[in-house]
């Protein structure tokens, strides 16, 4: 198979596919190396001279481990911090994941010893690419610090969390790319990865031939060979099946909760006028079993397995498939 003969695997032709992402950013070649350079270059707007990826996604045990997991994380420029990654399907809580994920990367350099102090603390940055929307405006980059809000007054300003939203990028897309800055040479190229493969476009070659790290990025991309192509698609298989069991996880913890919340609720009615012992469990138990339908009922959508559904709701398969 010709190493550029990408046919077999359509689905891997996206920098959203984090599996191919990392894949193209962490490889121990200087290509690789000169692509993540110029990605954090190009966000952190700041040279970035030198680097080391120090971790690459601890060993997966638990499917909640997703939590801790991080594409890419690298040391620079003589000890400032970064963790990279790419988001397929961002989760409500991911705001607070990564905030408090920067500052533990932040409070994790030491600074013990009379020859340091707080002023010895390096910068540290969270940067994730989303794959669909997190916030409610339409602004496509965000970056956060911790600064006093009516003021505009920065803190000690050594932690940064930056996102991308890819899916807001629809006015870059049209632009000529001739005034396009580094950051959106970056993510329109990302935006028409799969193109790469389609002689229909010019504009990746365009992109290609103004910035070195880009360059370097789709060079890495070009030399995919079968075995790798056959890893990285196993990866995303393995990714999808424990994104699907957090999903179910997630909406089984939600569902006891609301359905608790739901039957406390009506229990308390009920039992105002037949008793409030009585009334409070039948409402408990009535209020779980509505909510762990309205569950079923996402499932079903999402086209999860029934033998899966039934795992989670607790229903039974015929009601499950009347709803």
């Amino acid at each position: 198979m010709d190493p550029r003969d990408y046919s077999a695997y359509p689905d891997l032709l996206s920098f959203c596919n984090d599996a191919v992402f990392k894949a193209i950013f962490t490889q121990k070649t200087p290509e690789s190396k000169t692509a993540l350079k110029g990605l954090l270059s190009a966000f952190l707007e700041r040279k970035v001279s030198d680097l080391e990826v120090t971790a690459n996604e601890p060993p997966i045990s638990d499917f909640r481990d997703r939590l801790i997991r991080f594409d890419i994380s690298v040391v620079f420029n003589d000890g400032e911090l970064a963790d990279v990654e790419m988001t397929l399907s961002p989760r409500t809580y991911e705001s607070l994941r990564f905030e408090y994920y920067t500052a533990r990367l932040f409070v994790s350099q030491g600074i013990k010893g009379k020859d340091r102090t707080f002023n010895d603390l390096k910068p540290t940055y969270h940067l994730s690419f989303l794959g669909e929307n997190l916030y409610p405006d339409n602004e496509w980059l965000h970056r956060f610090v911790y600064s006093d809000l009516e003021r505009g007054i920065k803190m000690g300003g050594r932690t940064e969390i930056l996102t991308v939203e890819l899916k807001k990028l629809g006015v870059i897309t049209g632009k000529p790319v001739e005034r396009m800055d580094i950051k959106e040479l970056w993510v329109v190229y990302m935006l028409k990865y799969r193109e790469r493969v389609d002689e229909k476009t010019g504009i990746i070659q365009k992109i290609i031939g103004m910035d070195e790290g880009i360059a370097a990025a789709d060079h890495v991309f070009q030399g995919f060979t079968e075995s790798q192509l056959e890893a990285l698609a196993a990866i995303a298989k393995d990714k999808f099946e424990l994104d699907a069991r957090e999903d179910l996880w997630e909406m089984k913890q939600a569902a006891q909760r609301k359905g608790h919340a739901e039957g406390h609720a009506a229990g308390h009615a009920e039992g105002l006028a037949e008793g409030h012992a009585e009334g409070h469990a039948e409402g408990l138990a009535e209020g779980r079993t509505e909510a762990m339908k309205e569950t079923a009922r996402k499932l079903k959508s999402m086209s999860i397995p029934l033998e899966q559904i039934i795992e989670v709701s607790g229903l039974s398969a015929e009601v499950i498939e009347s709803l």
